[in-house]
């Protein structure tokens, strides 16, 4: 659930802000309603960063997110349904599917008691998500608890492709690092070139935190 609004915009797009799911460094992320077909969604906002040239290149990493993840289609992975700007605020929005549980983050810090086969299925879920995420050309490059949902239901799901990285996109390039350094593999450190083997080492630590 949201927690209630305080002066947040009643409106991003075509989506009524129904309350404020979460904020971060990047931007905040609403409980959003779609008002065309009443379905809820989670609706991230970028703020961007004073100066003009920092700006643009956040706006195009933001939109990249939005393409990376809208190419894939799977039960496994977050659904991003629509992204734009908003005309009123100049706010970039991605809407994405709105999942009904915690992060692996908040199960963590709850002390959540993780059985041997609780990790076994995690562990599954993430990697045949990250397989169909890799043979279409996307490296998610941040795998971290915090990224990784929990549903009600129990189903696993990858969320937040905001660094991801197209492996036919030239954005990133050698001598770059983009991801949280605690879960990052040794080429991400070094500002390497990467592909989908540097989330697998992602996951093992973060399987192995478990």
């Amino acid at each position: 659930m949201g927690v209630p609004m305080g002066a947040e915009p009643k409106a991003i797009g075509r989506f009524e802000i129904e309350g404020v799911l979460g904020r971060g460094a990047m931007g905040v992320v609403y409980l959003a309603r779609d008002p065309v077909i009443g379905r809820k969604v989670a609706l991230k906002t970028l703020v961007l960063p004073e100066g003009a040239d920092e700006a643009e290149e956040f706006r195009i990493r933001f939109l990249r997110e939005a393409q990376a993840a809208g190419i894939l289609n799977h039960p496994g992975i977050v659904t991003v349904y629509d992204a734009g700007v908003d005309e009123a605020t100049g706010l970039s929005y991605i809407a994405m599917e709105f999942v009904e549980g915690k992060s692996l983050r908040d199960l963590m810090r709850q002390g959540y008691p993780f059985s041997y086969s609780d990790v076994a299925r995690i562990g599954a879920a993430l990697a045949v998500a990250l397989d169909y995420a890799h043979a279409k050309g996307v490296v998610h490059r941040d795998i971290k608890p915090a990224n990784i949902l929990i549903t009600d239901q129990g189903a696993v799901k990858i969320t937040d492709f905001g660094v991801a990285r197209l492996a036919t996109s030239s954005l990133t390039t050698t001598g770059q690092f983009i991801g949280t350094p605690n879960y990052m593999s040794p080429e991400q450190v070094t500002g390497s070139p990467v592909d989908g083997r540097s989330d697998l080492f992602s996951l093992g630590v973060v399987l192995f935190e478990l």
